[in-house]
């Protein structure tokens, strides 16, 4: 990330970060989830396919609930992005939002 706001700066934009979907997992279950993942990962145990992780992912959550065709108000509860420094790489969520000015 500080190289994308580098980047931006050097090409005369004023950019901002933001972090959503934290990595923290929330209980018991997800704490568990995310030590097999990393051991997984480590081993080498992560198929390459699509249909392997699909069929990983069945195992480990039950059945995969199709996506919406379209997304709708009070589906989910929100929860806004958050602003994070852009001069250090950031591991605490999983999906980064930059928004870059003139």
């Amino acid at each position: 990330m500080p190289e994308l706001g580098k980047l931006l700066q050097d090409n005369g934009f004023k950019a901002e970060f933001y972090g959503a979907f934290s990595t923290s997992p929330n209980g018991l279950k997800e704490e568990a989830i995310a030590i097999i993942k990393r051991i997984a990962v480590a081993l080498h145990l992560i198929p390459k396919t699509m249909k392997g992780k699909e069929l990983l992912k069945r195992i480990f959550f039950g059945k995969l609930v199709p996506l919406p065709h379209e997304i709708t108000d009070g589906m989910t509860e929100y929860t806004p992005p958050a602003p994070i420094p852009d001069n250090s790489s950031n591991y605490e969520y999983k999906v980064i939002y930059a928004v870059a000015r003139v």
